[in-house]
């Protein structure tokens, strides 16, 4: 289906079918719009804009990758940019903002009506990744001394262009947040009730300088479509949506995948980013986990001898790593997202030290007593075997405690903890394990 819609798109353009095209365009909202003009050229697209009504046309253009943003914003007239702006969501549009070079970001605000240039000022001026900087100010709010028949006609009056309408805000005489409640609620109630008694006069509310991940958090946790913003003062200034929250939660889990994969960069597209960009973002942390790596080839080196005596060895160097490598990482996945959810914090690191010890110690007996009766079949030297089996204990029990508490150490040092998982977690262990293999085995043998 997409496919065809692609093809459809572009057909209607080489037959200069423009009238046709909008046709279809109209129906169409503005996700299934991004799809249909995925794989068309920049060009293409800029045709495609100007067929599109401006609030339809800002919305498109709000769903886009910002690399897709900022070259069509060099295509686009001078008259259509001022119109996408303008017609863009004010968080959407300070998204756009943060990801343009300052020099263009301040060309854009001469394009915005006083009005917005001053909101989107606001908005911008917020701490980076804070509540304020996803917030919008296109809400409803009502007074708490109208009645159920009032509050309607006002949402009515006012409501057509706003974010949201499904929850309203209730703001005493000096704009400070006092009550909630849905539309449903007005909806029921009787036509001379008066709000505050409708109203949930405790109302769930974030500040604006919280943390975006905190608030989406939060929304997940109370099940809100939207959350009020209040500033120091608990004034009513903006509201967040779920569809925001959503933005916030796809980023973060992106950033964590790729971290957990040790990619120094965020990438938002993978067809969107240039293989350069690959490249730089992947070889650096490549670079590290190698020097690492060689620790490996130093280890074996010193063990020689030990190797030369009992050649079979080497056949159950791979087990001992493989085995550590995902007991590590089972550990360290589920501890980074325990402190990534709120689950645990700092103050919880021995908590999960100690879970870890008795899950990897259970783990290393099951493992150990296999792997003895399998070298057994290889080597069979009881005392040789047994060397095998205890160090691979030794191993996958050192193995899970440190993918338990590498994450906690991030968390000290304020690094992200999903960068301690993944290759990092895993070749640290590749290096540990062999340590352990031959130190173990040359002890006891």
């Amino acid at each position: 289906m997409k496919v065809r819609m692609e093809v459809n798109v572009r057909s209607f353009i080489e037959h200069n079918d423009l009238r046709g095209l909008k046709a279809l365009l109209e129906d169409q909202d503005a996700a299934t719009i991004v799809e249909m003009i995925d794989e068309l050229e920049p060009e293409e697209k800029v045709i495609v804009f100007r067929l599109l009504p401006k609030e339809l046309a800002a919305h498109v253009f709000s769903e886009l990758d910002p690399k897709e943003q900022m070259k069509l914003l060099s295509l686009f007239k001078e008259e259509r940019v001022k119109e996408i702006i303008n017609s863009m969501d004010p968080d959407d549009r300070t998204d756009l903002f943060d990801e343009l070079p300052a020099n263009v970001v301040k060309k854009l605000l001469e394009y915005l009506s006083p009005q917005e240039r001053a909101l989107a000022i606001t908005l911008m001026n917020y701490p980076e990744n804070s509540a304020g900087r996803i917030m919008t100010p296109e809400y409803v709010d009502l007074k708490e001394d109208m009645t159920a028949a009032e509050a309607l006609q006002h949402v009515r009056e006012t409501g057509k262009d706003k974010e949201t309408i499904y929850v309203l805000f209730v703001i005493d005489r000096t704009r400070k947040l006092v009550g909630s409640l849905e539309l449903k609620d007005l909806i029921f109630a009787e036509q001379n009730q008066k709000v505050s008694e409708i109203m949930n006069s405790n109302p769930l509310y974030v500040h604006t300088t919280d943390d975006q991940e905190t608030v989406a958090r939060f929304m997940a946790d109370h099940d809100l479509l939207a959350v009020p913003v209040t500033d120091s003062e608990t004034r009513l200034v903006g509201v967040i949506t779920i569809d925001d929250v959503v933005d916030v939660l796809e980023e973060e889990a992106t950033e964590d995948i790729q971290r957990m994969a040790s990619l120094g960069a965020t990438y938002t597209s993978y067809l969107h980013t240039g293989w350069h960009r690959f490249f730089k973002g992947r070889v650096l942390w490549l670079l590290v986990l190698f020097i690492m790596e060689a620790f490996s080839a130093v280890v074996i080196l010193h063990y020689i001898d030990l190797l030369q005596r009992f050649v079979a060895l080497a056949a159950f160097i791979p087990i001992m790593i493989g085995i550590g490598g995902n007991v590590a990482t089972q550990s360290s996945a589920l501890v980074v997202r325990a402190i990534s959810v709120g689950e645990m914090d700092l103050k919880d690191w021995w908590k999960a030290i100690l879970k870890e010890v008795i899950v990897g110690g259970l783990i290393g007996v099951t493992m150990g007593l296999l792997l003895v009766a399998i070298s057994h079949l290889v080597i069979p030297v009881w005392y040789l075997s047994l060397s095998i089996g205890v160090a691979l204990f030794f191993a996958v029990l050192v193995s899970a405690v440190l993918g338990g508490a590498l994450p906690f150490l991030a968390k000290l040092l304020k690094i992200d903890p999903a960068y301690m998982s993944g290759p990092v977690v895993t070749t640290a262990v590749d290096v540990l394990g062999i340590l352990i293999f031959f130190s173990v085995i040359g002890r006891l043998v």
